[in-house]
């Protein structure tokens, strides 16, 4: 009996009349709006770390750049120093013996 009086034509109509109404489903706006709002905070947090990123890739480019003008100076000057050896042992190999004992030392 209690199903007859669950389905009378006044609760049907008080059913019917209330679906019609439109609620809104504030649970489903306020999660869409959270869904916007992170969205964009990501978004500008990607930006932000992209645009380092590319910061740093262009600063490690020109250390790189740099160290390699260095090595290649100091290889350079390296062969510099070879070379300025070289002769130094050629121009003392060359001179007389009486120089290379030191100078004499005169009366």
């Amino acid at each position: 009996m209690r199903s007859d009086v669950a389905d009378s034509p006044s609760s049907v109509a008080r059913r019917g009349s209330w679906s019609s109404r439109s609620r809104r489903p504030w649970l489903l706006i306020v999660a869409a709006l959270l869904l916007a709002v992170l969205s964009t905070v990501l978004w500008a947090k990607w930006e932000e770390s992209r645009v380092r990123a590319e910061r740093l890739q262009a600063e490690i480019k020109q250390v790189y750049s740099e160290a390699e003008g260095l090595r290649t100076e100091a290889a350079r000057l390296q062969q510099r120093v070879v070379q300025l050896e070289r002769q130094l042992r050629d121009t003392l190999a060359s001179e007389p013996t009486s120089r290379a004992r030191g100078p004499r030392a005169r009366p």
